[in-house]
């Protein structure tokens, strides 16, 4: 198991359906995972820590486990299965220490763990079967002119990459359903 956080949310433009991009904290991988709008709205609402009239159906759920004893420990994004992932909501109770595991849309337990502060763990064989290699460009004051020419063109290179990538890359479900 690894631990990921959540990167980023965006729009996949070839099907105009929302994305959740998490980055793994022990390696330079990233996790993209389509999740439907409802869940998008709710994690990008608990990121940039909006304060809402009434509680949303994630905050209720984390007020409901907090009257009943209970705390979200963390989550589990442990499968694949046909383009689907599949993760588990770990509880623990406060009192006796107790856990319980209940089966959740990843998109759900993102949702619920951002306002927990819980961690987003991923099995070895989801991120073997899901995740894609992050580029991570750091700038060297020591580098060359012709060193600093080359990486402007591997940018441009992968901005192009960028660009053209399909939704296919990433193993979106040919039905269409949301992971």
């Amino acid at each position: 198991m690894q631990e990921f956080k959540i990167t980023g949310i965006g729009i996949d433009t070839r099907t105009d359906n929302p994305l959740i991009i998490l980055h793994s904290l022990e390696s330079d991988l990233i996790l993209p995972i389509w999740i439907g709008r409802l869940e998008a709205h709710s994690i990008a609402i608990a990121l940039q820590e909006e304060k809402v009239e009434r509680p949303l159906t994630h905050d209720l759920i984390i007020n409901c486990l907090e009257k009943f004893g209970f705390k979200l420990d963390r989550t589990i994004i442990h499968s694949v299965i046909d383009s689907i992932f599949y993760a588990d909501l770990v509880f623990k109770n406060l009192i006796t220490g107790e856990e319980i595991l209940l089966d959740a849309r990843p998109s759900d337990c993102i949702a619920l763990a951002v306002r927990a502060n819980c961690s987003v763990l991923v099995s070895a064989l989801v991120i073997e079967e899901s995740c894609i290699p992050a580029i991570i460009q750091i700038e060297d004051p020591n580098e060359s002119e012709n060193d600093k020419t080359e990486t402007k063109k591997e940018k441009e290179a992968f901005q192009r990459f960028l660009d053209n990538v399909k939704a296919s890359d990433f193993k979106l479900s040919s039905d269409g359903k949301e992971n």
